[in-house]
């Protein structure tokens, strides 16, 4: 039976593609769903339950005044490379939630720059199992063919039944 969670039927659907045309297949998907990584720049460039990676390249509308890549976007990036890795998780009765964000910048991104999000198959099937719960992601932004932290982020997730989100509550 086809899965209720979004995320994970985008997961689904384009699980047999090849390398080239995942991705942005991918990306376009999420973007319909939140629409806030489409008008980013957000790109995906893994997307299973256990990693998620996720670039953004260098452009003007992300530019701080020094030409690299300004805070709040590189933010963004830990924070999408991880909400999706839990929401590719979460029973199809839960929703996620950003609890806390710590942020440490750690040298300055002048590039594109990937975000990384893993959790452990054990992390994965716990999130799956519990309609309610909350885990800590680690996310570490590098460029993207280096393995030199730039950013270093760790975020707390929660997830809750989405009835519990609703006006009448």
């Amino acid at each position: 039976m086809p899965s209720t969670n979004p995320f994970a039927r985008i997961a689904d659907r384009y699980r047999d593609l090849s390398d080239r045309l995942r991705p942005p297949l991918v990306t376009r998907a999420i973007g319909s769903v939140i629409p806030f990584v489409d008008t980013a720049g957000c790109f995906i460039e893994a997307y299973t339950p256990t990693r998620v990676a996720v670039r953004l390249d260098n452009r003007e509308a992300v530019q701080n005044h020094l030409g690299g890549l300004h805070a709040a976007a590189l933010a963004l990036l830990a924070e999408t490379a991880s909400g999706l890795v839990v929401a590719l998780n979460v029973p199809p009765a839960s929703s996620p939630l950003l609890r806390t964000m710590e942020v440490s910048f750690d040298q300055f991104a002048r590039h594109a720059v990937q975000a990384e999000a893993t959790l452990s198959a054990a992390d994965a099937d716990h999130i799956q199992s519990h309609p309610i719960g909350k885990m800590d992601v680690d996310v570490t932004l590098t460029a993207p063919d280096d393995d030199k932290p730039l950013v270093s982020s760790a975020l707390q997730w929660a997830w809750v039944p989405t009835d519990r989100l609703s006006d009448n509550a």
